[in-house]
């Protein structure tokens, strides 16, 4: 239960990070974060921990050896 928890939390991070960080160089206009270079670090800090929570769940799951 906890490692699907962990992965559509990680999965949330992930869109919302990317989001941020297209935001933050330019790609996705209309928003106060747009073109804003601390967004785009935001964003990409929030990517890094989604790819870790996606890890962490999917090694969760995985039979020990």
């Amino acid at each position: 239960m906890l490692r699907y928890l962990v992965g559509v939390l990680a999965v949330a991070a992930l869109l919302t990070g990317g989001t941020f960080f297209f935001q933050g160089i330019g790609v996705l206009p209309g928003s106060f974060m747009t073109g804003r270079a601390e967004w785009a670090f935001i964003g990409a800090a929030f990517v890094g921990l989604a790819v870790v929570g996606l890890w962490l769940a999917w090694r969760a799951g995985r039979p020990a050896r």
